[in-house]
């Protein structure tokens, strides 16, 4: 287009005979003009992805900081201890063979939160071992109206610690459980996603919440794994997917 248009100058508006070192000349100064125009262009490109990943990772450090502070204060949960608690004097005196394995799984519990909090993953083994205590502790407040269903054939994977847990405690949360709605949680793995899955039956009183919850989980597990969790409300159930984490 450019020797095109040089040609169809000389010919209709100037009477300069075009050479072929005339048509070189303008051919390699537009070339290199077209060169630095593309180096500028390119440049700020560059520069601006570069500036938005820096963005990015302040937003994803703040949010683990976020995730990081929920995590210390979910160590001390008041309403979990102050519920188990009031559980154990029930049942101390009534059956201590009882409250003696309540006391232990509460301890497990415990201790699982003090050495793991600050990992940024344990074996799902590990995770599945606290929330099956948890769910213990659960049903001796509930009276066994609360049904786990664990269906795992590789228990060999990881996840990000008391990210199971936290799942199942909002399910208990949010739920109405009694012996006519029992609370049914299923946790089983499917296509490398692990879902943990409960059946829905919300509380009437709505329970006071900001979403802390879920929104940390997310920040924590695109922090780590770079990866999204998965929500789902299929109406009878509510379901949460954790991307399989390698060791």
């Amino acid at each position: 287009m450019l020797i095109i248009g040089i040609l169809t100058y000389s010919y209709v508006v100037s009477s300069v005979l075009i050479t072929v070192g005339v048509v070189l000349q303008n051919i390699i100064v537009s070339f290199l003009l077209a060169l630095v125009f593309i180096a500028f262009n390119e440049g700020a490109f560059l520069f601006a992805q570069w500036k938005q990943s820096l963005l990015e990772q302040e937003k994803l450090r703040q949010e683990n900081l976020i995730a990081k502070v929920e995590g210390l204060k979910r160590q001390l949960d008041p309403h979990f201890l102050f519920n188990s608690l009031s559980v154990l004097s029930g049942v101390v005196y009534k059956d201590p063979v009882l409250a003696d394995r309540f006391i232990t799984k509460l301890a497990q519990v415990y201790r699982y939160i003090l050495e793991h909090n600050d990992e940024k993953q344990v074996p799902l083994a590990k995770e599945i071992a606290v929330v099956e205590a948890y769910c213990f502790l659960i049903n001796v407040r509930f009276y066994n109206k609360v049904i786990l269903d664990i269906t795992l054939d590789d228990m060999t994977t990881y996840v990000l610690p008391m990210s199971v847990q936290l799942l199942v405690e909002n399910a208990v949360k949010h739920n109405r459980i009694s012996e006519h709605q029992p609370l049914v949680l299923r946790i089983y793995s499917a296509d490398n996603i692990l879902w943990v899955e409960n059946s829905l039956s919300i509380k009437e009183t709505k329970v006071e919440s900001t979403g802390i919850g879920l929104k940390n989980l997310e920040a924590r597990y695109k922090f780590v794994t770079g990866k999204s969790i998965i929500i789902e409300n299929k109406g009878e159930v509510f379901r949460v997917g954790l991307p399989r984490m390698s060791g």
